[in-house]
């Protein structure tokens, strides 16, 4: 019998609070994804591309690019325009976020989860994005 080990999942991690990064990073490593970490917008911008990541999870609020802008760029690209997002943000009260909170980016929906993040629900909605891109929108 020929098993086939799958390889994990990538997610990128953009962020330029670097205490949230390792955070995250070490959350996700033990859910069992592989990570890459970006600290601005152009950055994550490059790592999107180079990365291949299998979903970003991206701050609102960085000091060069927004993360509403860092999408839009994303879109013109076409090696990373088809790459989940959810976004993180201080900008949704953490008692308010229920788990599907969404920001709006030139017509198209993204999750979004306060920060910090504490949310259980954010890994199902992590798996769900990362499986709508593999399976198509189920």
């Amino acid at each position: 019998m020929n098993s086939v080990k799958k390889s994990p999942k990538k997610i990128l991690i953009v962020d330029d609070d670097a205490g949230m990064v390792k955070l995250l990073d070490k959350w996700l490593k033990v859910a069992g994804y592989e990570t890459a970490a970006a600290f601005d917008g152009y950055t994550a911008v490059d790592r999107a591309q180079s990365e291949k990541p299998d979903l970003i999870l991206l701050d609102v609020l960085l000091p060069d690019l927004n993360g509403t802008d860092v999408v839009k760029k994303l879109k013109a690209i076409p090696d990373a325009q088809d790459i989940p997002v959810v976004f993180m943000t201080v900008c949704i009260n953490q008692e308010d976020d229920k788990g599907d909170e969404k920001i709006g980016v030139d017509g198209k929906q993204y999750p979004a989860f306060a920060k910090p993040l504490h949310n259980p629900k954010l890994l199902a909605v992590i798996r769900k994005e990362i499986n709508k891109r593999i399976h198509g929108n189920l």
